[in-house]
């Protein structure tokens, strides 16, 4: 079911990408390692991402929202199952899978008007 208009998913996208770069120190992950890599580049992608979506939080507004939501689906996707593609998993997973379970289920809550998502999940 889609509850989130895309102006408070804007305004999460920030909140989440700015948490991603504090992730690393909170969960205390080892220094200089993929596991931290990780956040450091998802957190800044998030923030990119966000200010070129086409949105009410956007600035650039280059990217149809629906073309930010499919990204979103994968990169939250990709951060969930980071552990295991890149090998890690023996050492941390949780936040890595809390984190990218959490901009999946954003992304698939939105209600974007017209996308390829909506028409395949409506509600």
């Amino acid at each position: 079911m889609k509850f989130l208009d895309t102006k408070i998913h804007g305004y999460l996208d920030y909140s989440i990408g700015l948490s991603l770069l504090f992730v690393p120190s909170l969960f205390g992950l080892e220094a200089n390692t993929v596991q931290n890599l990780i956040f450091y580049i998802s957190g800044i992608f998030t923030i990119f991402l966000s200010l070129h979506t086409d949105y009410e939080a956007g600035i650039y507004r280059l990217l149809p929202v629906e073309t930010h939501i499919y990204i979103e689906i994968l990169s939250g996707l990709f951060l969930a199952l980071s552990p295991w593609i890149l090998g890690f998993a023996a050492n941390v997973f949780l936040p890595h899978l809390l984190f990218g379970g959490l901009i999946l289920f954003l992304a698939l809550a939105t209600k974007a008007q017209n996308s390829f998502f909506h028409r395949l999940f409506r509600d």
